[in-house]
């Protein structure tokens, strides 16, 4: 008789869950730990934004000097990523207290430079954004750091679609076998 003709036990399902997020967060760090190296910046983080807030939900570095933690959220407006997202800020800020549209946020004054891209999935959502900060000014930040963020974040895409994808598959699959089981 096949594995399939046997209901999944439902802490193999978890086991599962669990080894698969193992391997995305295996993938994250990495692509945080490149970004974060060579940039040479004190951290890079990946987030998700809803209308109201930005949920840091990987970092890699000195996550204490900036004030970053996975899991933390922030409202909106309290952002880099929403204005670089709307085109208040560029993606690349050298000095973030020469820009204007930040260099009154609270983040500004732990934070003196900052990257940022969207991090877009192939129908055109935004899933997040991809950054990093440091706590020093940055004048050599430019178009090449730039687009290394902006292949990582597209490779981050498309390891969150690959991710969607199998887990929206194997709950149908589960979904199934109950109704059948």
């Amino acid at each position: 008789m096949s594995v399939e003709a046997h209901a999944i036990a439902p802490e193999y399902v978890e086991a599962l869950r669990q080894i698969e997020a193992a391997q995305e967060n295996y993938a994250v760090d990495q692509a945080l730990a490149a970004a974060r190296k060579r940039l040479s910046m004190d951290a890079a983080y990946l987030t998700t934004m809803t209308p109201r807030e930005q949920t840091i939900d990987a970092v890699a570095g000195d996550i204490c000097a900036l004030g970053l933690a996975p899991g933390a959220t922030v409202p909106i407006e309290q952002t880099y990523c929403v204005r670089m997202l709307s085109g208040e800020i560029p993606n690349v800020v050298p000095d973030t207290r020469l820009e204007p549209a930040i260099r009154d946020l609270a983040a500004t004054r732990v934070v003196g430079a900052y990257i940022g891209v969207p991090v877009k999935l192939s129908d055109g959502r935004v899933h997040g954004t991809l950054c990093c900060a440091s706590q020093e000014r940055r004048a050599e930040l430019g178009a090449k750091e730039l687009k290394f963020m902006q292949v990582l974040a597209g490779i981050l895409a498309t390891r969150v679609e690959q991710a969607q994808g199998v887990m929206s598959g194997r709950a149908q699959s589960l979904r199934g076998r109950q109704r059948t089981g």
